[in-house]
């Protein structure tokens, strides 16, 4: 009495399933790979953006975004608060610094009504906010910044809750490929360091300087 031999795969089919998982799992990490990069140049983009659109508005007006005095009578549509008064009604309007909560949340406004950059309005319908798929970004004083280690007067685009991934990536382009907030470069981060999937990642904080 015979007996009927079981169906299954060769040596040689095996081979040709593992080798086609293979070239789809490479095809899948590919792609994502290009995504992350996609994105990391996006974020870089932003900033010389944002960057460019605030020396473009100081040449224009003579002052950072947000810190222009009486700022209704060269750009409409601001939110009444954008329209401060020179000195002494407000110390800090005019000062070469964007540096309290209200200038820095004019200043994105500010340079999307002089049309230097494209914005969102905010939750409340008030303010017009900066924002990339890597979330929100402001343009301030370093000294009111998260990363207060800028030689004093500058300026920076600063980002929230990048991975650090993701961060070293952006350094290793535009910067010495330090992120250390003790860096001499033109970013760094609000931390010493970090490590994907460890310590400090995400990064709370990391700024480029724009000026």
């Amino acid at each position: 009495m015979s007996v009927a031999r079981q169906p299954g795969f060769t040596l040689i089919e095996i081979a040709i399933v593992i080798a086609i998982i293979s070239l789809l799992t490479g095809m899948i990490m590919g792609g994502q790979s290009l995504i992350e990069s996609a994105k990391v140049g996006n974020a870089i983009a932003t900033a010389k953006d944002v960057s460019l659109a605030a020396k473009t508005f100081r040449e224009r007006y003579k002052y950072w975004p947000g810190d222009l005095p009486n700022a209704s009578a060269v750009i409409p549509n601001l939110p009444a608060a954008c329209n401060m008064d020179i000195p002494p009604a407000n110390p800090a309007i005019g000062n070469g610094a964007i540096d309290t909560a209200t200038e820095i949340s004019c200043a994105i406004e500010e340079l999307f009504q002089a049309g230097l950059i494209r914005a969102d309005l905010d939750g409340a319908g008030v303010y017009h906010i900066l924002s990339t798929e890597t979330g929100p970004i402001r343009f301030l004083a370093s000294s009111a910044s998260n990363v207060t280690t800028f030689p004093v007067g500058v300026n920076v685009v600063e980002f929230t809750g990048l991975s650090c991934k993701f961060v070293q990536s952006m350094d290793s382009k535009i910067d010495d490929n330090n992120i250390s907030s003790a860096s001499t470069g033109k970013a760094r981060a609000s931390v010493a360091s970090c490590t994907p999937n460890g310590v400090n990642d995400p990064v709370p904080f990391y700024a480029v300087a724009a000026n």
